[in-house]
């Protein structure tokens, strides 16, 4: 095996390049060489791709430009899980570090091996982004995300605040009662963590008779829930949230197979693309590429990465790319908010359409508490949706809520009204669950 692990992409990251501010010639031409690179590394050191390329006749010496790419058959979880240590590049002895993928969707998690050089990638990663939301030393960043049972989030958080040399509290993946208890102690200004955490601890705080408000934190930093719609406008429970904190909100997308942030500026429009870090593609259902503003899923190749290297790896998450200048002053490409889970998508009467933009359709209405969706199989294989839902307000009927859904989202889904216990029940569960339980699959 290569033990230079990777180096030539090492040395291009941790030169700290200003490649934001680039020209788009520029970019392209500093990812075609990273990509070759890449492509040299795995090819020597894979056994995975090794047999990926042969037995797709991929030769990687014809791949010049980005486009190319598509000579090469992307790779999917399945091919992460079922051949999992067939990925590795470098040998046993320069692995430091076990990260398990969050198998969010049930299936079966993967094992994502990581050497020194990665965790210092991994740093750089969250310190560039931490940076873009303006965080810098003189803050207090509260990780509010797990740092055990081997997952990378709260790992590559507390790393990346470090470099970037500000304060870092440790407080994981604890009940609202602990995390509200930690800031008030460490004044954190700073939180990072799942919106749907971050509501319950400032909840918890009014509960206390306590405003929100009223605390050091002035910055939110969300991870793994959608806070805006397609348009990048704030969800109306992410408005709230705002409101509740007084404080602004940032939203990332990342996942443990990315090792990289996609993180909003201070412009707050659609997450920015790290060239030097990760190669984006949008492919449609057919694995083409399409065009900028058009929808699909997200298939990245992250760069740098040389324990487990990963090569145009199929998220699962649709989305679309903003390729235009940001306000910032950047001119990388901005990933737009994640509209759903490709394998969540639904054909309901005509209508395509995700889980998180039923429930978004009524948060924020004044006699919506909280819900879930459901989705079972038709005797003829179409889709069956329920949305399981309590109210704040019961002398609500059914007619209006669905001239509200009508309204926002053409269909309405079989509603099914429920105590407050029972829905809370389903969506937090146990706590091995980072997330809370918006969607369940019941289709056959």
């Amino acid at each position: 095996m290569n033990k230079k692990s990777n180096q030539f992409i090492a040395d291009y990251i941790f030169r700290n390049l200003d490649i934001q501010h680039y020209s788009k010639e520029q970019i392209n031409q500093i990812q075609v060489e990273l990509l070759q690179a890449h492509l040299k590394f795995i090819a020597e050191n894979s056994l995975f791709y090794k047999t990926h390329f042969s037995k797709n006749h991929v030769d990687i010496s014809k791949i010049k430009s980005i486009d190319d790419l598509k000579i090469i058959p992307p790779t999917s979880k399945e091919d992460l899980v079922h051949n999992n240590n067939d990925f590795l590049c470098v040998p046993e002895d320069e692995i430091i570090d076990i990260c398990l993928t969050s198998a969010t969707s049930g299936e079966k998690p993967a094992m994502l091996l990581q050497t020194h050089s990665d965790l210092i990638r991994l740093a750089y990663n969250e310190e560039v982004a931490f940076a873009m939301t303006g965080l810098c030393a003189n803050d207090t960043l509260m990780v509010c995300a797990a740092l055990d049972r081997a997952f990378m989030a709260g790992l590559a958080y507390f790393i990346g605040g470090t470099k970037l040399n500000a304060r870092v509290v440790r407080s994981g993946s604890g009940s609202a009662v602990q995390h509200w208890q930690m800031l008030k102690v460490t004044n954190a200004t700073a939180l990072v963590g799942v919106p749907s955490l971050m509501r319950k601890i400032a909840e918890y705080g009014i509960e206390c008779g306590e405003n929100p408000s009223k605390t050091s934190v002035k910055k939110l930093i969300a991870i793994g829930e959608p806070t805006r719609d397609k348009s990048l406008q704030l969800l109306p429970l992410t408005k709230s949230l705002e409101e509740m904190w007084g404080a602004e909100i940032y939203s990332t997308y990342a996942s443990t197979e990315l090792a990289t942030t996609y993180c909003e500026c201070q412009k707050r429009q659609g997450g920015h693309v790290r060239p030097e870090m990760i190669i984006t593609e949008i492919l449609d259902d057919n694995d083409n590429p399409v065009r900028a503003g058009e929808q699909g899923e997200v298939v990245v190749t992250p760069l740098g990465v040389t324990g487990m290297p990963l090569l145009r790896f199929k998220t699962g998450d649709v989305a679309f790319i903003i390729d235009e200048p940001c306000a910032c002053g950047r001119t990388t490409q901005r990933i737009a908010p994640i509209l759903g889970r490709k394998k969540q998508m639904l054909k309901y009467k005509g209508t395509t359409l995700f889980p998180n933009g039923i429930l978004a359709a009524l948060e924020g209405v004044s006699f919506f508490e909280e819900g879930y969706v459901e989705v079972k199989s038709n005797p003829d294989g179409t889709d069956k949706v329920f949305l399981h839902l309590c109210l704040k307000d019961n002398t609500i009927n059914q007619n209006m809520i669905e001239e509200h859904l009508r309204a926002k989202i053409r269909v309405v889904p079989e509603i099914i009204i429920e105590s407050k216990d029972t829905i809370m029940n389903v969506i937090y569960q146990p706590e091995k669950k980072r997330k809370r339980i918006t969607f369940i699959d019941s289709r056959n």
